[in-house]
């Protein structure tokens, strides 16, 4: 697992400086040596153990261990002589790792201190590590940034050759995130990542080549991931390095908690603009709606009742009929501003009965006379009953031949179309006027959207006729479609339950 670590030998006496040198070297450590505490702290942090005499001509073992100490260098063990064990206590307080007695053996025993303390001292560093990593990851925002910290820290705090993260989504999918290349597969430890997602427990095997450590449980979803720890050599975990990897997938687990609920609050919070921009768009369009035919019927009206007698039978007759048109679209929108704001509530109901379509249509057709001008209607219907709420129907009908009305040019033809298929009847409205390009067709029954053309031409309407069809449609049991190209107009169709 990386080079061998480093020692430096502080002693005064340079026959005990030689022999330790000896001893560390033959048990496969680095070692350099020197004879004052002062050179010793000229480049502490190159070593990972620093084996320090008591007794030095310029300053003590212990004052160069309390800079040390500051400095976050090496590990130190303490070497002290024969009946000096009080200053061992002293040094171990001071924050030694462990110490040594010069005497007979001391020699031999120096391989063994150094392990430990070298254990000691990796896992401190990997702890400080892992800390720096924790403040790295909570403060982190990105989820797919915190994902990448995470793999790259785990590879440093637990010395891997490679990590995977396996995240699993609200949806219940799960993603994974790899870092580093190893010999073994990431996908071969799919199987018990799978296990672990659901609750089991895997425990780590002796020399293996992957560790497995679950991110912690999160809300009511069950555990929010994995961990994969990968080498290319087989290897034994010890239980202080398991513990280890266990705080750090507790951290990581939070940090993509955290991140994951700062996307949740950022996207809740771009629906609640797009939302209030809507309603904004929603309350000035309806304002120019309601103001257009309101103005149109306080000026005919006041223009009769202010010149009675200068006009003629006709140009009263025809101010009545205009303030009467105005007026039937005034109350058009009001039931759609109404069904709407029932459909918000939750509380847009139908009452389904038996619906003669022949018959339905032809009325519609009939109340929609003035809207359709001279328009040529080709009306091809089957006489079939459907099972529908009748007042629903007629809305859906009207707010349908009124889009084509709209959308197409004043003399070209409309046509609407019922026939039977299986169990359903389709009814369909088209006309030939501008048509939808397929982006806009992918939002046409959206409240509020209203297309390019009604934009840049400045065509009136609410923006909610079609959202109202969609949902007019739905609650009477069936399903709405659009199918348009630019140019070549639409086909807007609606299915209804036959009559049984």
């Amino acid at each position: 697992m990386g080079a061998a670590p480093a020692i430096l030998v502080v002693d005064d006496d340079p026959d005990h400086r030689f022999l330790m040198q000896r001893a560390i070297e033959d048990a496969g450590y680095r070692v350099e040596t020197v004879g004052r505490g002062s050179e010793a702290l000229l480049r502490p942090d190159e070593f990972d153990i620093m084996l320090l005499d008591y007794r030095l001509p310029d300053m003590t073992g212990l004052d160069v261990l309390r800079v040390v100490m500051e400095m976050e260098g090496p590990s130190v063990v303490m070497v002290t002589a024969m009946g000096s064990e009080s200053v061992a206590v002293e040094a171990m307080r001071a924050g030694a790792v462990d110490y040594v007695v010069k005497g007979s053996g001391y020699l031999q025993q120096l391989p063994h201190v150094l392990e430990r303390a070298f254990r000691a001292h990796d896992l401190d560093r990997r702890a400080r590590l892992m800390q720096r990593m924790a403040i790295l990851l909570t403060s982190s925002l990105d989820r797919r940034e915190v994902s990448r910290e995470i793999l790259a820290g785990a590879r440093q705090v637990l010395r891997a050759d490679a990590c995977a993260l396996y995240v699993r989504a609200p949806g219940g999918d799960v993603s994974v995130l790899t870092d580093g290349s190893v010999a073994a597969d990431a996908t071969m430890v799919q199987a018990d990542v799978d296990a672990m997602l659901t609750g089991h427990r895997i425990d780590p095997e002796v020399g293996s080549y992957r560790l497995l450590v679950p991110l912690p449980e999160h809300d009511d979803r069950g555990r929010l991931g994995v961990l994969a720890v990968l080498t290319d050599e087989p290897r034994t975990y010890a239980a202080d390095e398991l513990r280890l990897a266990e705080t750090f997938a507790s951290f990581a687990g939070i940090a993509l908690a955290n991140a994951s609920r700062l996307e949740l609050e950022r996207s809740l919070v771009t629906e609640l603009q797009q939302t209030l921009d809507l309603r904004r768009t929603m309350v000035m369009s309806l304002s120019h709606e309601l103001r257009t035919p309101l103005t149109c019927i306080l000026g005919f009206a006041e223009t009769i009742l202010g010149h009675w007698g200068g006009l003629s039978e006709g140009d009263r007759q025809s101010s009545v009929a205009t303030i009467a048109q105005h007026a039937h679209d005034l109350q058009g929108l009001v039931e759609q501003l109404l069904d709407f704001s029932a459909l918000e509530k939750g509380g847009l109901d139908a009452n389904l009965e038996p619906v003669q379509l022949d018959e339905e249509v032809a009325d519609t057709l009939q109340a929609l006379a003035p809207l359709v001008g001279d328009r040529t209607v080709d009306v091809d219907v089957e006489p079939v009953t459907a099972r529908a709420d009748r007042a629903l129907l007629r809305r859906t009908l009207g707010n349908l031949l009124a889009n084509a009305v709209k959308y197409s040019a004043t003399r070209s033809p409309i046509g609407v179309q019922v026939r039977r298929e299986g169990a359903v009847v389709r009814v369909t409205v088209e006309d030939a006027g501008v048509g939808l390009s397929p982006e806009e067709a992918s939002h046409v029954f959206e409240p509020f959207w209203r297309g390019h053309q009604a934009v840049s031409g400045a065509l009136r309407g609410s923006g909610i006729g079609l959202a109202l069809v969609h949902e007019y449609v739905r609650v009477m049991g069936g399903e709405v479609s659009v199918a348009s190209s630019p140019g070549a107009g639409s086909r807007f169709s609606f299915t209804l339950p036959v009559a049984g």
